[in-house]
């Protein structure tokens, strides 16, 4: 049965997505058969033609502006009075009750003020998950019992998570990550942690197929933010030192020993020069992430 919310709630649902209408389109499907019923959709994009084909629900919020932090804070100022906030990928194939265990988790654990679900599959660490298997697992994951467990958590997957805007007292996304904002989520997560607990909750559940952009991917341009995005959230503090290390050496290391021979070679050259053109920036103290739009 559907679990309205109580006027109290105000949940608010933002999908940030650009040049993929077809998987907004299915997002947007998917979330109208949440059992929590009664919630904001805003849908982020860059232009028009990011927008489905299909007619949107009756009072979607339509908000432009461009990159993966920036369009997420437009959605944000969209729905000022959110109580809760829900972000999902436009390839992420969302359990038909998450919204629902989602508030019901927030209303039982106040100290949390931020949570992300349980991926049941992830097509981002190897192949795409087509859709037909998505729905097979989220269908095969209902005839599991709900367990109310739940682990804390240092991290915010970006394909799912949630949070109470009025308990992180204004964070917003770091609108100097341009384009598809490396490391935004990690950076929303660090500053959340100042606020409260968060929260991986085993109840709320999608599938994450991992669809990739279908273009070239700019090798150069994600080289140079695999350096300077971990060096410029050290600098603005929200990220340690041991984290910036963690999140910057082995993906300039496989990059360098990949470069030199092997069917990776090319495009593994393109990320290395990229991240010595971070380096050079950072020994400089040149904190740019912005950069990467003037790179090919």
């Amino acid at each position: 049965m559907p679990g309205p919310t109580t006027p109290a709630h105000r949940v608010a649902v933002v999908l940030a997505s650009a040049g993929r209408p077809h998987l907004l389109g299915e997002v947007v499907a998917d979330l109208q058969r949440q059992t929590l019923r009664d919630f904001t959709l805003v849908v982020s994009v860059p232009d028009h033609d990011s927008l489905p084909p299909e007619p949107l629900p009756d009072g979607t919020l339509v908000v432009h502006d461009r990159g993966l932090a920036a369009q997420r804070n437009a959605g944000l100022a969209a729905v000022p009075d959110a109580t809760h906030v829900f972000c999902f990928d436009d390839d992420a194939v969302v359990r038909g009750d998450y919204l629902q265990r989602g508030l019901a988790f927030f209303e039982t654990h106040p100290e949390v003020v931020a949570l992300t679900g349980r991926v049941l599959l992830d097509g981002a660490t190897g192949d795409e998950i087509p859709r037909d298997t998505s729905d097979a697992a989220l269908a095969a994951s209902l005839a599991e019992p709900l367990t109310g467990g739940w682990t804390p958590s240092r991290e915010l997957y970006g394909c799912n998570f949630a949070f109470r805007p009025t308990a992180l007292h204004g964070e917003r996304f770091d609108a100097r990550l341009p384009l598809y904002s490396w490391l935004e989520d990690h950076d929303f997560a660090r500053r959340a942690m100042r606020h409260g607990t968060l929260a991986r909750v085993q109840d709320c559940v999608i599938v994450h197929r991992g669809v990739k952009s279908g273009g070239r991917t700019a090798h150069g341009r994600l080289g140079y933010s695999q350096v300077m995005n971990p060096a410029y959230l050290h600098h603005t503090g929200s990220f340690p030192l041991w984290l910036t290390v963690y999140e910057t050496l082995p993906r300039v290391g496989k990059n360098a020993v990949r470069s030199v021979r092997g069917p990776e070679a090319e495009w593994r050259r393109e990320r290395l020069q990229g991240n010595l053109l971070a380096l050079r920036d950072v020994v400089r103290r040149r904190f740019t992430p912005e950069r990467i739009l003037e790179l090919r």
